[in-house]
């Protein structure tokens, strides 16, 4: 895997196989998108209130759920966060900005077999993991060839 990148357990990749897009296709959704391209992902906290999160890139919309305040979704401790995404609204960036219809089908899917936000947010952040990881990878590899 990249070095930046997560290693998913066994039975995290077992539940999802991505198809590989061609290294092109794969460049283009990893690239970072322009100013109105952009998804507006909120970071809810109970001591400073919330703030917008700007995410330009598949990148970013994985740190922002594993790495920001807020890691994967919810922050415990007086001082918690949790990372807001609206589904529908991020399902439809990922399909039409970011152009990846096989991780917004995977997101609209798997997101709706939960009524609990935290398990929504679980899901949506090993899948934007696993096919972060999976892109990376594959453009890793070819530019090593």
């Amino acid at each position: 895997m990249a070095h930046d990148t997560l290693a998913m357990p066994s039975e995290v990749v077992d539940l999802y196989s991505f198809p590989l897009p061609g290294i092109e296709e794969a460049r283009y959704i990893l690239r970072e998108l322009d100013w109105g391209e952009h998804f507006i992902g909120i970071e809810m906290n109970p001591a400073a209130g919330n703030r917008d999160i700007y995410i330009y890139s598949l990148k970013e919309a994985a740190q922002f759920l594993r790495y920001g305040t807020a890691g994967m979704g919810l922050s415990t401790g007086g001082k918690g966060a949790i990372s807001w995404f609206d589904m529908d609204k991020l399902v439809a960036w990922v399909r039409n900005d970011l152009r990846d219809p096989v991780l917004a089908d995977a997101i609209a899917h798997d997101t709706s077999l939960e009524e609990a936000y935290y398990g929504k947010v679980q899901k949506l952040g090993r899948l934007i993991d696993m096919r972060y990881a999976q892109l990376t990878d594959l453009v890793a590899s070819a530019d090593k060839q």
